[in-house]
């Protein structure tokens, strides 16, 4: 079986500050200097955070704190990076209302980036995304647990929203989608989950990640605390509880060193995962870059020590590249 490189990154927030950068310098600024590492790549898939719209219509609900809308070009900006898949099941992607999710929607299709877990309605939003690479056939299904009045309804547009409280309930939402999959090799279970700024994922997340891997799934794509968590390798299946952030224009907290985040590269022989390449990078003026010296030894030692806890082993080769073998 011909091997495969699948690059998976965190929230891409596009909107705001970056909407401008991009406005000024063009859409290749935000990831234009990673782009070399995603292109490389057999297959990339990053979680969209923000709405691509020219609209200026803030969601009507509840009023929030930040709002993630980001220019028409900036799906320039995905295609130019290398991006095929993203994710939508998110809290921000209906931030500019319908009109936003459906704009989303339609510049995506376009663009032929692939996406799960939002759409016109609640079936829409639900339905399991395909796609295929080297003979690999992958299937994907993405859930939010939060904000849970921009859930799909059975006319209405929104995201696949997900009560994570109900652990047997969610567990039966995995199992029914997991069959929805059917049989491809890398059946993928895409969530949004949990609060922002935490190290570690919480005793409940671990339990349900581990118990959709025992129902069937080959690998947990977490997402939303906007820093990198361990990996954990559970029965030689990834879990990625949180993959970071992969560019925006946030505060840097400097308990939790927001700026320096991962790229994780898996690399895949069929259905078996024989390493995962971390690639430290940095978010600085809106754009990521790759990560070095001081920056970079303290992204590896930290997904190290983080891997650690896991019972995962990251190791470094004389070229300085970090691994987990898997």
């Amino acid at each position: 079986m011909e091997r495969l490189k699948f690059v998976l990154g965190g929230d891409a927030m596009l909107g705001r500050n970056v909407g401008q950068w991009i406005k000024r310098f063009g859409p290749d600024y935000p990831l234009g200097k990673i782009s070399g590492i995603m292109k490389q790549a057999d297959l990339v898939m990053v979680n969209l955070e923000c709405a691509i719209t020219s609209s200026n219509t803030l969601w009507k609900g509840e009023p929030k704190a930040f709002y993630f809308g980001a220019p028409v070009e900036a799906v320039d900006t995905l295609v130019m990076a290398g991006v095929d898949v993203v994710n939508l099941a998110n809290n921000h992607v209906l931030d500019f209302d319908y009109k936003g999710l459906d704009d989303t929607l339609k510049l995506l299709s376009q663009a032929g980036i692939i996406h799960a877990g939002a759409g016109k309605s609640s079936r829409k939003a639900s339905n399991p995304a395909f796609f295929e690479r080297k003979g690999i056939r992958f299937g994907m299904v993405a859930y939010c647990d939060h904000q849970e009045d921009f859930a799909a309804g059975q006319e209405t547009s929104g995201i696949n929203y997900i009560d994570l409280s109900e652990e047997e309930a969610v567990l039966s939402r995995f199992r029914m989608d997991l069959k929805r999959i059917g049989k491809v090799e890398w059946p993928i279970l895409s969530i949004h989950w949990g609060p922002n700024m935490v190290h570690r994922p919480s005793a409940c997340f671990t339990r349900l990640a581990r118990r959709a891997i025992d129902m069937g799934y080959a690998m947990i794509y977490g997402h939303s605390a906007h820093v990198f968590h361990g990996v954990e390798l559970y029965k030689g299946h990834p879990i990625l509880y949180s993959c970071g952030d992969l560019v925006d224009d946030y505060y840097v907290d400097p308990q939790f060193g927001n700026d320096r985040q991962l790229l994780f590269e898996l690399q895949l022989s069929g259905v078996r995962l024989e390493r995962i390449r971390l690639h430290p990078v940095f978010i600085e003026n809106c754009r990521t870059i790759p990560a070095e010296g001081k920056r970079r030894k303290y992204i590896i030692e930290r997904i190290a020590f983080l891997c650690g806890e896991m019972g995962t082993q990251v190791l470094t080769d004389a070229s300085g590249q970090a691994e987990i073998v898997c």
